[in-house]
């Protein structure tokens, strides 16, 4: 518990002594490690292989080394540990050589502010840290330093509000939780967000602007996106900015950099599986499929169905090798205790985390993850964030919706034909940047339908 909070600490610690810009650096060295060891691995090397004359001969062995390591660490047991430990001193080694290149001197270094700055390019990216010290927010803005803002509760208070929302959550669709489930969203305005919200107005930050959450922590486990007053005169956090969230800074501008190919065809999978091997029948799941149909076939270059037996371990992670858009109707499985065994259900067994990260798809861009608990992870360890939605992103997607608890079958519909219909820009190409938009406009039309409020709030966007 002591290591986990490390960061948290620092960067409580960073503040206090008015250290803004090491605080943000602190922080996202200690969240998220295991995605950020697995990006090391994945490190786009365009730039060394032009660079020096010896830079296409690191770039590849550097490649063929990460290649081996990853199998390595994939297939581990007590008797390859010595071979771990030979291929990681190599693995070290070469990245020395690589540092004494003129201008590759930070390569795989934990990034500098300068370098985490730039995930604030299209709008502001929030930090809100608990930690023993003291709860507070940093907003990080492409342009200045960050701004502080105080959060006057404690880090036992948002773990007793984790602890009440986690508990609360199980009951959504059997009994009715809107009064408590308002009760919590209050606490999150008043504590939290409202405080946030007024300083991202004396920062110029627009009304109708997108925002971005990168919260720590118990923080984690909260409908930060959610948060608001809930009375006739006083407006919703969802009625000021458009809320999205990543797991950390760095994140955010991976899936920046990764431009869509504009001029590419556009080839989009929708994969469905309502009778899954040992699971629960889903009667929705051709139905939406036809939805997604309905509104997509038209303005891709190819559009491809599977569903149920068709919708295999195999298939799926074999599909998006040709394809860079994904929908994907079917029951999650998370696992709270062992997060890398949370899955998708297919026909044949499911689909796993450790599945999804060993795949090596190409160019991705958008997921919809139309299924339970998409970005629920380890309950011991909430700043790993190791859930469905973020094995989705690390695996390169730019920009995926998930959900934080159950969904209902028949808001899923309404919620995916009003978000596809919206997702399309002026040319009548897919854009992956409209996504949160085009899920802020589909839950705006649940707001007017009388949709439970669990189910209005759901669906979370995460990336660009």
């Amino acid at each position: 518990m002591a290591t986990a909070s490390l960061a948290m600490d620092a960067f409580s610690c960073s503040i206090r002594h008015t250290a803004l810009t090491t605080a943000v650096e602190l922080v996202e060295q200690g969240r998220a490690v295991f995605w950020t060891q697995l990006a090391r691995f994945r490190t786009t090397l365009d730039e060394l292989s032009a660079a020096h004359h010896t830079g296409a001969a690191l770039a590849e062995e550097f490649k063929q080394l990460s290649f081996h390591l990853r199998n390595a660490l994939d297939q581990s047991t007590e008797d390859q540990s010595s071979q771990i430990r030979q291929l990681t001193m190599q693995w070290d080694d070469l990245v020395l050589r690589i540092r004494m290149i003129p201008d590759f001197s930070r390569f795989l270094l934990p990034p500098l502010f300068s370098d985490l700055q730039k995930a604030a390019e299209e709008g502001p990216v929030i930090i809100v840290n608990a930690s023993q010290y003291s709860c507070d927010a940093l907003i990080v803005l492409s342009d200045r330093d960050p701004v502080h803002v105080p959060i006057g509760i404690t880090q036992t208070e948002v773990s007793d509000l984790s602890i009440e929302f986690q508990s609360l959550s199980k009951d959504f669709g059997h009994h009715d939780t809107t009064y408590k489930l308002v009760g919590i969203l209050r606490k999150l305005w008043h504590n939290i967000v409202d405080p946030i919200v007024q300083a991202l107005g004396a920062s110029n930050v627009h009304p109708g602007s997108r925002i971005w959450w990168c919260p720590t922590a118990e923080f984690t486990l909260l409908p930060l996106h959610a948060a608001g007053p809930y009375e006739k005169k006083g407006d919703s956090l969802s009625h000021i900015y458009i809320s999205s969230y990543t797991p950390t800074l760095a994140t955010l501008v991976r899936a920046r950099q990764q431009v869509s190919r504009d001029a590419s065809p556009q080839n989009f999978v929708a994969i469905g599986q309502g009778n899954p091997a040992g699971g629960k029948l889903l009667r929705c799941v051709g139905p939406e499929l036809a939805i997604v149909a309905q509104h997509i076939a038209p303005v891709v270059w190819s559009f491809t169905s599977l569903e149920d037996g068709d919708a295999t371990v195999n298939t799926a992670v074999d599909v998006l090798n040709h394809n860079q858009w994904l929908h994907l109707a079917c029951h999650g499985m998370p696992n709270r205790k062992q997060p890398f065994e949370s899955s998708f259900a297919m026909r044949d067994g499911p689909l796993m985390i450790k599945d999804i990260i060993r795949s090596d798809w190409q160019n991705p861009e958008f997921a919809f993850l139309s299924a339970c608990h998409t970005t629920v992870g380890d309950e011991k360890s909430p700043d790993e964030s190791i859930h469905l939605a973020a094995a989705m992103q690390f695996s390169g997607f730019r920009s995926v919706i998930g959900s934080m608890w159950s969904v209902d079958d028949e808001v899923a519909q309404e919620v995916v034909s009003a978000f596809y219909g919206n997702l399309a820009d002026g040319s009548g190409r897919l854009d992956c940047a409209r996504a949160a938009m085009a899920l802020h406009k589909a839950v705006k039309k649940l707001r007017r339908n009388n949709v439970p409020l669990e189910q209005e709030i759901v669906f979370v966007h995460i990336g660009v």
